[in-house]
């Protein structure tokens, strides 16, 4: 079985363009074979990017960035915002960068499991974690976010209430200061986690 969060040389690439709008902006990615919701924006994901854009930090993660739609509408809706991308999948982090291009956003982006690749710590670290990895690996987000939070920080994640999100929040409430629900529709939670 082919997932999107490993990376699989012999996968076929069938390149889509996708379009869509955030607050009235239209938006155009191309998206793959490989790569997570390669169809569409995905319901999680737009409510996350909905609830995190309003948020006006300095320094941001995009913790598996997958083709990039998370980070690149962050950074156009906060210019200023220094705005950083990491993801295990190549093909991804490839699609992301050209994404960027595509919508003319100055992002870095780079290729690592986690935090493999990434040396900074950050204001701001938005993720739509890769579920189908196990708890294990959502959990290891979790704590490692933790560490690369600057003080005060916050990680802001989206889980629907079929994968866990309930012991996801009890486990984050062990590791961060506060953490809370800020939104929730259709089973989707977003969950804010301050250092």
């Amino acid at each position: 079985m082919n997932h999107y969060y490993t990376n699989n040389n012999n996968l076929d690439s069938f390149e889509k363009d996708i379009f869509f709008k955030i607050k009235e902006k239209s938006f155009h990615f191309i998206t793959d074979n490989g790569v997570f919701s390669k169809s569409g924006l995905d319901f999680g994901s737009r409510l996350l990017i909905e609830t995190v854009i309003d948020q006006k930090k300095q320094k941001i993660l995009d913790l598996g960035t997958g083709y990039g739609v998370i980070g690149i509408i962050y950074k156009h809706f906060n210019p200023e915002a220094l705005v950083y991308m990491t993801d295990i999948n190549l093909r991804a982090t490839n699609l992301a960068q050209k994404n960027a291009q595509l919508n003319n956003a100055d992002v870095t982006v780079v290729n690592g499991d986690g935090y493999e690749s990434v040396d900074h710590n950050f204001d701001l670290i938005i993720t739509n974690p890769p579920i189908r990895t196990g708890k294990a690996n959502i959990y290891r987000f979790f704590e490692e976010s933790h560490r690369h939070l600057n003080v005060l920080g916050e990680l802001y994640f989206v889980m629907h209430k079929k994968h866990g999100v309930m012991s996801a929040i009890k486990k984050c409430e062990g590791i961060y200061t506060k953490v809370e629900v800020v939104s929730k529709k259709s089973g989707y939670h977003i969950i804010k986690c301050k250092k």
